[in-house]
Formats: structure tokens, sequence, C-alpha cells
């Protein structure tokens, strides 16, 4: 009798899980076809009017130069998106055709070595930052630059940032000098960080040059392809295995891109952690920090899948929306987190509800 029950359940659940992955792929297929050109759909809708917050969107300063592009990145395949990197009068039409109530902005790709002159060019971009967000009243929020070459002056730049230019979080953007932050020169960042309530986004860039070996004769590999990834995944995992959480325990990491890969290898984390020679013991498993310490956002392109597999392994409440403006276009970002089946209410939380309560906005 035991057996025959547990057969049916075990039939009755892999009917469900049938019928969810045909979905999803149904969804997936539908998706890719309109991606493609294939159609000129508008992206389907939640029902009722939409509030949508992008949290991962970045402009340039108008210097009368081309900005330069890391070595990863081909320049002709971003002719596209030169014009929108520092027009903002060129982005609000593009917001407003897929209902983009908010953008959250950081500028694109900032980490000045010298520190020299670190803090006075952060400084100033922080100051151009804060004036275009009061030019445009309620259409935009912005990311504390830092001067993180200076880790102290970094932490006195995201007060500063927060107490007079009202910013109330912070992007960084990969390793400083081929240093991590992780390494408790960088500790104050994390200290002030916490003690102001500013979750800070680990934003993907350039491996250092001694970590890029292992692409030698593969470009196609380097950038946000995967070596981005590679790399501010291990970042993450740096910080977590540094004790970085067990020391600031109320600061939140922020992670786009659909956490950098990390969602769905939690149970090899811990596997692995429980294998490894250790330095320092931890309070928690690899899984329980990722759960509780970061948040994730849907910057870049994906498939519904694998939203379907965060939200699974993070929770609806850990998952914000976000383009990576103007690299990705908001239609197609609306379009993913639409093509994806889940509730109208789990839509709701990803696109503006979790952005409102975790960002302060």
């Amino acid at each position: 009798m035991e057996e025959r029950i547990g057969r049916r359940v075990f039939l009755r659940k892999a009917g469900v899980a049938a019928l969810t992955l045909s979905a999803i792929l149904h969804r997936t297929s539908e998706n890719n076809h309109a991606m493609n050109g294939s159609s000129t759909d508008a992206p389907r809708e939640s029902k009722g009017k939409t509030r949508r917050i992008a949290v991962e969107e970045h402009w340039m300063p108008q210097t009368g130069k081309p900005p330069e592009f890391t070595p990863s990145i081909n320049p002709a395949e971003m002719s596209h998106v030169l014009p929108l990197l520092g027009n903002f009068e060129l982005r609000l039409p593009v917001m407003e055709e897929s209902g983009i109530t908010i953008q959250v902005i950081a500028p694109v790709g900032i980490r000045v070595p010298d520190r020299s002159m670190a803090v006075a060019i952060i400084k100033r971009i922080n100051d151009t930052q804060a004036e275009i967000i009061g030019k445009y009243p309620g259409r935009f929020a912005g990311y504390a630059a830092l001067p993180t070459v200076d880790p102290k002056a970094a932490a006195d730049e995201l007060e500063r940032a927060v107490t007079q230019l009202g910013f109330k979080r912070t992007m960084v953007f990969g390793q400083v000098n081929g240093e991590y932050f992780d390494e408790q020169k960088f500790w104050p960042i994390w200290e002030r960080a916490e003690g102001l309530g500013v979750p800070i986004y680990l934003h993907p860039m350039d491996p250092p040059s001694w970590a890029t070996k292992m692409y030698e004769g593969h470009p196609e590999l380097l950038g946000p392809g995967w070596s981005w990834t590679v790399d501010t995944a291990n970042h993450a995992l740096r910080i977590i295995g540094a004790g970085v959480f067990d020391v600031f325990p109320k600061t939140t990491l922020i992670l786009g891109h659909m956490g950098e890969s990390l969602p769905y290898l939690l149970g090899r984390l811990d596997e692995g952690y429980r294998m490894a020679f250790k330095t320092r013991k931890l309070k928690k498993l690899f899984s329980e920090y990722v759960k509780e310490n970061i948040v994730i956002t849907t910057s870049g392109r994906y498939r519904p899948e694998t939203l379907i597999c965060a939200i699974s392994a993070m929770g609806i409440e850990r998952v914000l929306f976000a383009v990576d403006y103007p690299f990705v276009a908001p239609k197609d970002a609306v379009q993913q987190i639409e093509s994806t089946p889940i509730s109208d209410t789990d839509k709701e939380k990803i696109y503006h509800l979790n952005a409102e309560r975790r960002l302060k906005l």
C-alpha cells in the first residue's frame, strides 16, 4: 500500500513538473521569437498599470570624446549605446515606452586607480549625478560612486553622498588594482555601509591581468559572456569566505545578472566548504549567506527558466528588476519578465515592491 501511494505521489508531482517545464519552454520559445525580431507585438503586461523601477542603469558624463570601453568589449558592437549613455533627453522616451517609472543610475565603469586624483574626481561625478537627478524629479535615483582605491576616503564619500546628496545605495566596480573587497583594508567601507544602512552593488569588470591566462586564445570568453561572471562570483565568494558578513551581518550585497551564477550552485558551495581546508570558521553555510545577505537583479539578458530557478533558490523577495540600460533595451527586459510564468503578484514584487523596500525608494 505504501509503495502504491508513493508511486501516485511521484507521478502526480512528475506531471506537475512536466506541465511547468512545458509552460516555461513555450514561453521561452515565444520570448526568443520576439527578441529575434520576428514579432512586433508589445510586451505582454501584468493586469493594470505597473510601476517599474530599473535598478542597474548607467550613464557617462559627456566629455566631448567617445567613452572608452573595457578591452574585452568590441567597440563596433557598442555604437548604438554611445548616444544614450550621456543624453537623458533621449532616455526618457525609451523609459516611457516600456513603463520604466524610475531608473537607479550609476556612472559606468568608474574606477580611478590613481589615489591622488580619485577623491576629487569621484566627488565631482557624484555631484553631477545629483544635479541630473534633481533636473528630472521623480524619474531617477542614484548609486554613490566611491574612490575605492582609498578605502577610508571611500567610506567618507559614501557618508557624504548619503547624508548630503540623498543617495541611499552605492555601486562598486570589481577589484581595485588587483585587490578584492574581502581584504581587511576595505572593511571601513563595509562598516560605514552597515552603519548607514546602505546596500553595496558589486558590478562586474574585467578580472586583473594575472587572472586572464585561462582565457588566452579565447577572447570570446572575456567580458560579459563569461569572465565577468566568473570574476564577480569569485569576488562575492571571497567576501563570504573572509567572514565579512559575520563581522557586518546587516550589510547587503547586490549582484546583477541573475546573481552571477551563485543561486544555482548553493548545494555545491556548501559541499565544497565542508570538504575544504579553511583559514577561518564561518558562522553559517555559504548558501545561508547567499540567501540572507545577497539580493540579485535581472539585469542583462536571461531566459525565463533562469528566473524561475533564481526565485526557487533565493525567494521572490530577493529578486529586483533591472535592465542594464543602455546595453540592454528596456522593452527586452520587460519582455523577459512578462514571458516568465509567474503570478502578477510576483511580477509586482520584482518590478518595484522589492526595490522600494531594499533600496529605500
